[in-house]
């Protein structure tokens, strides 16, 4: 087994507020990916994955460790009693590589743990309060760059200088430069970065290896280049359209009257993101092509939707509606040639992790609460239908991190059905998500015995959620005497 294991790569690539409904193979009419599109050919398309998180927080600690984000501890930081799968991977003599500029994923969450490699985009931006934690250079890059990121020149050449985001594109191309500029000025790592960077250790590093990169740029603001946007249409949007989406609409600066004329240049801005991104995964996945000809996995997803007011809301928060929920997943197996397969049944993210280690051939944790997916597209599985739970901490219509913080917002999906229930704002909605895929029509008072079950597999959640919280109080109250007893 372990030779086999040793001829074997892994590549998870993410992509941040990714929307399933905006790219070809999920009907969407524009070609916004068509490097994605063409990859994904000769592998496997997920048509009804679904993230069990609404932001990355959530979303990706399903990811990592396939047990539910509230559960065992919570999910930010990544507490102890959940292993990841770097971790996994790396027990097993698997190099294990990661590189992200999201500041929800860094060391300082835990995000680091089983990685050999670890380049952080964040690691200037040091979350921790407690400056302890923290060494000379960090305090020094930490407090230029926060005088820096006050100043609101630097935010206004975003919009107002064409050729700064020239400049700036040109600069994140060339890794070491980007290394130097980040923790002076508003620059994170972006598609040609990240590409470039994976590029260079796939060049060099053999079997086995598991690498995971993250792309940002789709993420808000939207503020793509001229070309991506073109794409689309003949006339860019100008710089004062843009200043005004991102900053005063988004950030709910100002109330707003909600247009479709908004809306559209919206979608235009982010379908330019999409495309801009597509283009230097295009670069990749054809690197990845040469470089690994077979015994490869990639598997390519999105940590959650984006939402455009389909009810009420912009970004990827205070709600749990399918724009936030329903996202890519794709899976190519690098020496076999298959055609096209569409699945249809409901997986979820926390199937990732356990798909990864049933490629490597180890054992799948008893506490992992994800299924490989690899039976399903070789079709050798019988589909069972499986409720899938999604759920976050939120208060006043913001992400929080834990019970004390915020209030639970869950979802559970089955087949055709979908329940939501906001413990803060008491609120229920049940939809038939065959016949009302976009979820307009709440039957929470129309099918009873639907929503009695639904409230069922709620509260033995909830019930877990609750014990789990104080067994993790119990034991880090314990933790705190013993370092207090040794410190004496």
């Amino acid at each position: 087994m372990k030779r086999e294991r040793d001829k074997k790569a892994v590549i998870l690539i993410t992509i941040d507020a990714l929307r399933a409904d905006h790219l070809g193979p999920y009907g969407y009419q524009l070609r916004t990916a068509p490097n994605l599109e063409k990859f994904v050919e000769k592998g496997t398309i997920f048509m009804n994955a679904v993230a069990n998180g609404p932001e990355s927080p959530t979303s990706f600690s399903s990811i990592f460790t396939s047990i539910l984000p509230l559960l065992d501890g919570g999910f930010s930081p990544l507490p102890r009693e959940k292993i990841t799968i770097a971790q996994i991977l790396n027990e097993y003599g698997i190099f294990t590589y990661g590189i992200h500029c999201n500041p929800n994923l860094g060391s300082f969450f835990n995000y680091d743990r089983g990685f050999n490699i670890f380049i952080d985009g964040e690691r200037f931006r040091t979350v921790s309060k407690i400056k302890e934690n923290k060494n000379l250079k960090q305090i020094t890059f930490s407090l230029i760059s926060t005088i820096i990121f006050n100043i609101k020149f630097f935010n206004k050449l975003m919009y107002r200088l064409k050729g700064f985001n020239k400049v700036k594109g040109w600069l994140r191309k060339i890794p070491l430069i980007t290394d130097i500029i980040l923790p002076f000025i508003p620059i994170a790592y972006n598609a040609p970065y990240v590409t470039n960077r994976v590029i260079s250790v796939l060049a060099k590093k053999k079997k086995p290896i598991f690498l995971w990169a993250h792309y940002m740029d789709v993420h808000n603001p939207y503020n793509p280049p001229t070309r991506n946007i073109l794409n689309f249409t003949k006339k860019d949007i100008s710089l004062n359209r843009k200043e005004y989406l991102n900053e005063n609409l988004l950030k709910k600066k100002k109330k707003i009257k909600i247009t479709p004329a908004i809306l559209d240049d919206l979608k235009l801005l982010y379908n330019g993101e999409i495309n801009y991104v597509d283009e230097y995964l295009g670069k990749l996945l054809e690197f990845i092509q040469v470089r690994f000809q077979n015994n490869c996995l990639i598997i390519i997803t999105s940590d959650h939707g984006e939402s455009f007011y389909e009810h009420g809301f912009f970004g990827h928060q205070a709600n749990l509606f399918e724009e936030l929920l329903h996202v890519p997943l794709f899976i190519v197996e690098l020496g076999k040639n298959i055609e096209l397969h569409k699945i249809q049944e409901n997986v979820q993210l926390l199937d990732i992790a356990p798909t990864i280690l049933n490629y490597f051939g180890i054992p799948i944790p008893d506490n992992f609460q994800g299924e490989s997916l690899l039976p399903l597209v070789d079709e050798n599985s019988s589909y069972r239908e499986r409720f899938i739970i999604s759920e976050c901490y939120q208060k006043n219509g913001i992400m929080k991190r834990n019970k004390d913080e915020g209030f639970i917002m869950i979802s559970i999906r089955s087949d055709e059905w979908k329940y939501i229930h906001d413990e803060e704002n008491n609120q229920e909605f049940l939809f038939n998500l065959k016949s009302d895929p976009k979820e307009q029509s709440n039957l929470i008072n129309k099918e009873l015995i639907k929503a009695n079950k639904f409230r069922e597999i709620r509260d033995e959640h909830v019930n877990k959620i609750s014990l789990v919280d104080e067994k993790s109080k119990i034991l880090r109250n314990i933790e705190t005497l013993d370092l207090k007893k040794s410190l004496k």
